[in-house]
Order: C-alpha cells, then sequence, then structure tokens
C-alpha cells in the first residue's frame, strides 16, 4: 500500500499554519478506524513536520496529519503567541480547521511538552497521548531545580536561548548549522540510524536568523512562563486537572539529553497511570534513527481499543 504527502494552509489563532497529510489509500483500514481516523504529530526542536516523514512511510496505511508548529518554515513566523497557552490553543483550533474526530496525539521532545500540557487542558479533544522521549514538564522543571540525575547539566543549552537574538544570529551561520548536524548526529543511540540527509535537510531549513526565532522563543517564553508567578499559577492549574485519556511514554533509552530515570516519574504529574516503553539501543530522536521501532509501537497502540483504560505502567508500580 502506498500512500500520498499532500500540503496544506490552516489558519488558527491568525496564525498560518503548513500542514503535511499522509492519507492512506484505504481510507477504511482498520489502523485508521481504530485511531478514529488520524494520528495528529507534533514535532521537536528543531526537526518541523519532516521529522515525521520516515513514519509517515513506515506506515502508509494511517492517515497522519504533521503541522509545522508556529514560526517554523513553512509556517507563519509570528511576532509571538510563543508560550504554551498559545500554543496549545493552536493544537486546539488545529484540530477543528482539520475536521478531526478526537486524534491520537503523538508528540516528541517540544512537541512532547504541547502533548502533556494539552492533554492536561483539553483531554475530551484526543483519544490517546503518545509521548517520544519528553518528560511532563512539571517533572522536568522539578528535576532541572533539584539536580535530579545530573539533569540540570543535560540540557545547558537552555540557559544561552535566553539571550536575545544572539542564539539564532550563530546557529544560522555556516559553524552553527555545523552544530545543529551534530546536535543530531552525536546523539544517535548504539542501535539506530540516523539518515544524514534528511538531518541536512531539516537543518538547513533555517537560512537566516529570523527562520529560527520562533522555534528559540519556545525555550525563552516557557521559562518567562515559569518566571512570572501569575503565568507560573495558571501552568499549575493546568497540572491540577489530571490527564483523562490513555498515556503512553516511548523512550530511547540512550538519551543524553533527558534522564530516563526523570521521566519515569511523570505520571505522578499527569495524574494518570503511564505506560513505560522503553526501546534499547536507541537515542533521542526516535522519530528520525528508528521509525521501524516507533511504527510498532504505534501499530500496537492503534490496534488496541479505544474503549481500554489506560495500563498500568512500570514506572506507576515501582513508585
Amino acid at each position: 500500500m502506498a500512500n500520498t504527502i499532500r500540503h496544506r494552509r490552516i489558519t488558527v489563532n491568525d496564525t498560518s499554519l503548513h500542514v503535511a497529510i499522509s492519507a492512506p489509500d484505504k481510507p477504511h483500514d482498520r489502523h485508521v478506524s481504530s485511531a478514529r481516523g488520524a494520528v495528529l504529530c507534533l514535532h521537536g526542536f528543531p526537526e518541523g513536520w519532516v521529522g515525521w516523514r520516515p513514519l509517515m512511510r513506515q506506515m502508509p496505511d494511517v492517515a497522519f496529519f504533521a503541522p509545522d508548529l508556529r514560526g517554523y518554515p513553512a509556517s507563519d513566523a509570528a511576532g509571538n503567541g510563543y508560550d504554551v497557552f498559545s500554543l496549545t490553543d493552536d493544537i486546539d483550533q488545529l484540530i477543528t480547521e482539520l475536521g478531526l474526530d478526537k486524534p491520537v496525539l503523538l508528540s516528541h521532545d517540544w512537541g512532547g511538552a504541547l502533548g502533556w500540557i494539552y492533554a492536561h487542558r483539553f483531554p475530551e479533544r484526543i483519544s490517546r497521548l503518545v509521548v517520544v522521549n519528553c518528560t511532563h514538564p512539571r517533572t522536568l522543571v522539578r528535576a532541572v531545580l533539584r539536580f535530579e540525575d545530573f539533569q540540570t547539566l543535560r540540557i545547558p543549552w537552555v540557559s544561552p536561548f535566553q539571550i536575545p537574538r544572539l542564539p539564532e544570529r550563530l546557529l544560522t551561520t555556516r559553524l552553527g548549522r555545523t552544530m545543529l548536524t551534530l546536535s543530531f548526529t552525536l546523539r544517535k543511540g548504539s542501535r539506530g540510524h540516523m539518515d544524514r540527509d534528511l538531518v541536512r535537510e531539516i537543518v538547513h531549513r533555517f537560512e537566516r536568523p529570523k527562520d529560527l526565532r520562533g522555534p528559540v522563543n519556545y525555550y525563552r517564553e516557557f521559562v518567562k512562563t515559569l518566571i512570572h508567578t501569575s503565568t507560573r499559577a495558571q501552568l499549575e492549574q493546568v497540572y491540577d486537572n489530571p490527564i483523562q485519556v490513555p498515556v503512553t511514554l516511548i523512550w530511547g533509552l540512550e538519551d543524553g539529553a533527558l534522564s530516563a530515570r526523570v521521566a519515569q516519574a511523570s505520571h505522578r504529574d499527569a495524574g494518570c497511570p503511564v505506560e513505560w516503553r522503553p526501546l534499547e539501543g536507541i537515542g533521542h530522536f526516535v522519530d528520525l534513527e528508528a521509525p521501524d521501532l516507533l511504527a510498532r509501537e504505534l501499530y500496537r497502540l492503534l490496534d488496541q481499543s479505544d474503549r481500554l483504560p489506560a495500563a498500568r505502567s512500570s514506572m506507576e508500580t515501582a513508585a
């Protein structure tokens, strides 16, 4: 079975987003119906929608919708709206504008953080949350502040990213793009395979500083949200609403940026069981280096009945 990737423009919150859509030739395929018709993919930093293309090719019988999130190349470089409330509002409006009925929300890295928060805010809008290598944001911030499993030292770029304009200027130079490329290839797991041509394609989408300003602003705005009392309190209220859909956390165990030990505590802040699915020998970019393993996990989940309660996870049992 083949699939064709087509492209649409969808306007949400006065911002035009590019969406790549991979539709199966047989719309009534059992995998599609079990997923209630769609999988909505939220990419990480700095992949954009292209990071999901290998998975789309692995699963031609599944309908995928993969946007370039606000500020990424091919979508509008909006001047604001990079806080997690606006970004999750974008996702909610995108589901409406695409006409999706309770899609599976598949998310990775920064998209994973948005996925966690979206599931707290709008659980009735999705059928399942699948997160790939992203700790629950509240769990991650706590670990950074408490120096749990050296998490504070694992993400050293967060502080430099707070400097206005400089990071995006540096990272769009020839040397900077080389550094971005290495941020992918050096973080590959021992058993993974990183498509270097695809990595170069992703990196070279950022030709000018303004192309990277939006993605870097995700980090800046999240720190601002935590610093300001009112927005921090608003986010804490969101976290206090337990997630009410099944949640699966897929984890490449050779992720050097995010601690697996810290991630396994995510269920405490999600307020619900979280199924833990470790992948031996795979690094942070599961979507790029092991799309076959990711496809296997997603097929397993799509084959499960939506009516089944979330499985109890090893992380919850050990807590």
